[in-house]
């Protein structure tokens, strides 16, 4: 006889505990089992009356008597209703327990037998948090990145597996980086040049509050756009004013150049040394004049820019021998001359790019003599991705900070 058969009335159900807590003797057991049978005919009752005869035929305590029903269940602790067991003729002292009834809440276990152990609830999240440690992270955080609680789950966030690698994490005016973008900051990997990009776009976004900014932060392009041989009056266009603010304070123009096969080089025009300065980890011997002569080219465009006339009245500050400083090679920079070393170009350039980092006018023109001069390429790239992705000029940072904050806690990702 299935269970499910006994339990379609409420009724029914109250009816059976009462039978099964009166233990009344054979004689009154028949008369018990007549009234239930003739009262509940139309709920199937003679199989009610068929179990009751089954238990008290089968001997005290032969089975467990357990009615189930569709939204309740027994809670555990509670013990099921079974027969008598004892010998005793007269089993009416025999006390009873009934079972307490529950809802059932998030399709919870039915328990089936007596003393059985209590179902052990998972925390909420644990199969997802299970599941987010099988995606190991590509880029591990380092001791010498020194990040905080904040930022190591947004590191953590960034370079996970399981995510879509179209997902935009940094949007800075024009200028966009995907998931796939952030990944080329993963060690022994050439860094895309829209990450470069990006960086310098961050440290142009910094000095737009000042009315006299004290650097320039050029993108990559414009070493593009010089080589293409264009106008004053186009690049006047695309780079003044936000690129090229006008400023009576100038000190220092950074600016990333990117070559084929992924390589790079920067070019720092300091105005206190009136120098400009070739700032190279592959200084290639057969490549050197190519080089000048495009800086050359680009330190012209600047002059021309710096005296065009919506540059405004602060034209009237710019060095009249601007083009005519000499370039020159900087000092004590490692001669990445393998094809391992040389996927660093960008690191390195990137390191001059930091107002904070790696630029220092002395050391670059070896007036002194630094104690060591090497690149920390995985801290470097760490903080690289966290200040883009977390920094105050991501227009969707808020938004990214709180899609990490989600997978950390849930293990949700966007797909």
């Amino acid at each position: 006889m299935e269970p499910s058969k006994i339990c379609h009335a409420s009724a029914l159900t109250q009816e059976a505990k009462l039978f099964t807590n009166q233990c009344l003797n054979s004689e009154e057991f028949v008369v018990s089992a007549k009234v239930v049978s003739a009262l509940f005919s139309s709920f199937q009752g003679h199989h009610v009356s068929n179990c009751m005869f089954e238990n008290a035929a089968g001997g005290a305590g032969s089975s467990n008597l357990h009615v189930p029903n569709q939204d309740h269940e027994v809670l555990d602790g509670s013990p099921a209703i079974v027969a008598a067991d004892t010998d005793d003729d007269n089993p009416a002292g025999q006390v009873m327990s009934l079972p307490i009834m529950g809802r059932r809440l998030f399709h919870s276990p039915t328990l089936t037998r007596y003393g059985s152990e209590p179902p052990k609830w998972s925390r909420v999240g644990s199969s997802n948090k299970a599941s987010r440690k099988n995606c190991k992270p590509r880029f591990k955080v380092t001791f010498n990145m020194d990040f905080n609680r904040e930022k190591t789950m947004l590191f953590n966030y960034l370079f996970s597996e399981g995510h879509p690698m179209e997902d935009t994490l940094v949007r800075m005016r024009e200028c966009r980086l995907t998931r796939r973008h952030i990944e080329t900051l993963i060690p022994g990997r050439p860094i895309d040049g829209r990450v470069v990009e990006m960086v310098a776009m961050r440290n142009t976004c910094s000095i737009q509050h000042l009315n006299h900014p004290y650097f320039w932060c050029l993108p990559p392009r414009f070493a593009e756009d010089v080589s293409k041989g264009l106008l004053v009056d186009e690049l006047a266009e695309t780079y003044l004013p936000f690129w090229v603010k006008p400023s009576r304070f100038l000190n220092r123009i950074f600016i990333p150049v990117k070559e084929i096969f992924f390589h790079w080089y920067c070019v720092v025009v300091d105005f206190a040394d009136k120098m400009v300065y070739h700032l190279d980890s592959y200084p290639n011997s057969n490549k050197i004049a190519d080089r000048e002569s495009l800086i050359r080219n680009m330190v012209e465009r600047l002059h021309d820019l710096m005296t065009y006339p919506d540059y405004g009245p602060l034209r009237a500050f710019t060095p009249t021998d601007l083009r005519e400083w000499p370039i020159k090679q900087g000092q004590g920079i490692p001669n990445c001359n393998t094809s391992v070393c040389n996927d660093s170009a960008a690191a390195w350039v990137i390191s001059w790019l930091d107002l904070e980092g790696r630029f220092n006018a002395l050391e670059i023109s070896g007036v002194v003599t630094p104690c060591h001069y090497t690149l920390d390429d995985s801290t470097l790239k760490g903080r690289t991705a966290v200040s883009l992705a977390g920094g105050p000029f991501n227009a969707i940072g808020s938004l990214v900070r709180m899609w990490a904050k989600q997978w950390q806690r849930l293990g949700i990702s966007r797909k």
